[in-house]
């Protein structure tokens, strides 16, 4: 069965408008080939990598995007896999009985295992700001899964052992200052040497009201005393 969640639209906004932006979305953060068309049940997006779409177009599996209504106000977004279906016949096309999305040549398995989340992430925010362009990365808003390492940057998930961010290029790891060991970003201390790797900033008292602060201040913000 493929990913499926509902959304309640705000005012101004209508099916069509939802498909086009998951369109556009598909093309600018994924750089996928997408392709939006009208059917007797909706709207449907359909994309996947321009290379594969160049060289066997109409006969390879696509990602699809399948929007239609579910009641007042209300839409139902479908994420799966299918056929590429041709424009030409779209207008005969009703509701689609397309597979979970797979691991395919549409696009990047890991981004693939991603995208049903991500996109409704996306849906939601787009509705809920009235249309307007939004970014959004299901990441920055969820901690990382097992097997999984937050971007410092751009908030994307990315595999344990992955070196460089696949979305933003951030290198993801530190360095141990003791032993010069490469380390986690969640690292708390080396496994190589056992040095802090989140030291606590230095700090100091202040004579007259006790007020602890950073050893680097230079009047106190509670009392005014000025340090040495």
């Amino acid at each position: 069965m493929a990913d499926s969640r509902i959304f309640k639209l705000t005012d101004g906004l209508d099916l069509e408008m939802v498909g086009q932006a998951i369109q556009n979305w598909l093309r600018e953060k994924k750089q996928l080939h997408a392709e939006g068309m009208h059917t007797n049940e909706g709207y449907l997006v359909q994309a996947k990598q321009e290379d594969s779409w160049k060289t066997i177009v109409g006969m390879d599996s696509a990602i699809q995007v399948q929007i239609f209504s579910a009641g007042e106000n209300q839409i139902m977004v479908n994420v799966g896999s299918g056929k590429w279906i041709d424009k030409a016949g779209a207008a005969t096309i009703g509701m689609i009985a397309f597979a979970p999305l797979a691991v395919t040549a549409a696009i990047g398995a890991w981004n693939q295992k991603k995208l049903p989340e991500e996109l409704f992430a996306y849906v939601e925010q787009f509705i809920m700001s009235g249309g307007k362009s939004v970014t959004v990365s299901m990441a920055a808003s969820q901690s990382a899964h097992e097997g999984e390492v937050i971007c410092p940057n751009c908030h994307a998930a990315n595999k344990a052992d992955a070196k460089f961010c696949v979305s933003c290029g951030t290198k993801l790891g530190k360095e141990c200052p003791n032993c010069h060991a490469s380390v986690g970003l969640e690292t708390k201390f080396c496994p190589n040497c056992g040095t802090d790797l989140n030291p606590k900033p230095e700090e100091k008292t202040c004579p007259d009201c006790q007020n602890v602060v950073s050893a680097d201040t230079k009047f106190c913000p509670n009392c005014g005393h000025a340090f040495n």
